[in-house]
């Protein structure tokens, strides 16, 4: 069920890269010094900088959040952004998060809860201040359009975030060499990972590493931007992680347990690797997996149900399979659900 797991994955990002952000706001009084004012942040001097329309020339800032020498602080690796956010950042994140929450909350009924679109355009406008990522016009566009489309009416409507079309991902460029200091992979060119950086600490913009520890931490700004595929541009391994540690991939025909293992653009089939192309609807599904637009159920590919149609299970339908009213036939109907059973 892809699209189920693809919103827990989500929610699960959004939600740590939130919490640890809100818990670094708050300053941890330890020395006599605490009370100092504190010098500005690079964030904040790249906030007030020209946007890159008004001045192409002018230098991006690399420098990352200040160093706290005292230690009676922790600082989120997006510090404050002075004045109103970049007008395109704001578009983008008002897609991405607001206008799913208002959708919802017309379908259901009752005001639209929490989502992160402030904390989305905040940390974004910082990077784009900073010279760090370019959004393209066209492509937020084509974004917040899909998203538009993929919102209409309320079959849709689950417990989980709603899924992020194809044309939102990978819109959000870095534009920092390697070597350069970094707050996100998505700050770095493609096929540079930020090593090192984390919600509270800023890395540098490395190629992925042969060996060594992976995935010990949230990008906060791929979570905040809803950039759930930035992996795939951004690789913290030349092969892959497993147990936390950068593995080489089995080659192609070797033995395999799971896809990661098989690395980009192959996945394991019959514990073989294999890089035979994703089946599309209607097919049998291969390695329990499908082509966009589908997933496997019962052994084969395909389309999310309608709202209205038959179903016996959440996973055949585009947003939940609901209980028929009592005295009514045996399973369910697809349809929208407000709310986790």
């Amino acid at each position: 069920m892809p699209v189920q797991t693809d919103g827990r994955r989500l929610q699960r990002l959004c939600a740590a890269a939130l919490i640890v952000h809100l818990c670094a706001a708050c300053a941890r009084r330890t020395s006599p010094e605490a009370g100092a004012t504190a010098a500005p942040s690079p964030e904040a001097d790249a906030a007030a900088a020209p946007s890159p329309e008004a001045d192409a020339a002018a230098a991006p800032s690399l420098a990352g959040p200040a160093e706290n020498p005292a230690g009676d602080e922790i600082t989120p690796v997006y510090g404050k952004a002075e004045g109103a956010p970049e007008p395109l950042a704001a578009r983008l994140c008002d897609a991405l998060h607001a206008l799913p929450a208002r959708r919802k909350a017309a379908c259901c009924g009752g005001a639209a809860g929490f989502q992160a679109a402030a904390e989305c355009a905040r940390a974004l406008s910082v990077a784009v201040r900073a010279r760090a990522v370019t959004l393209s016009t066209d492509e937020v566009g084509r974004c917040v359009e899909a998203m538009e489309r993929s919102l209409d009416g309320c079959d849709w409507v689950s417990p989980l975030a709603a899924p992020v079309p194809p044309a939102c991902e990978g819109i959000v460029r870095g534009a920092l060499d390697e070597g350069a200091r970094c707050r996100s992979s998505l700050e770095c060119a493609g096929g540079l990972r930020c090593d090192g950086a984390g919600p509270t600490d800023a890395g540098t913009c490395r190629a992925p590493r042969a060996a060594g520890p992976c995935g010990l931490s949230v990008d906060a700004l791929a979570a905040v931007t809803r950039q759930t595929r930035y992996a795939e541009a951004h690789p913290e391994c030349r092969g892959h992680c497993a147990g936390r540690a950068c593995t080489d991939d089995v080659p192609l025909g070797g033995r395999c347990e799971a896809h990661a293992a098989c690395g980009r653009g192959r996945r394991c089939v019959d514990a073989r690797c294999s890089e035979a192309a994703l089946p599309p609807a209607g097919a049998a599904c291969l390695g329990g997996l499908c082509a966009a637009g589908a997933r496997c159920v019962d052994g084969r590919c395909a389309a999310p149900k309608a709202e209205g149609e038959a179903c016996a299970r959440d996973g055949e339908c585009r947003a939940a399979c609901v209980r028929r009213a009592r005295g009514g036939a045996a399973g369910g109907v697809c349809g929208m659900r407000c709310a986790a059973p």
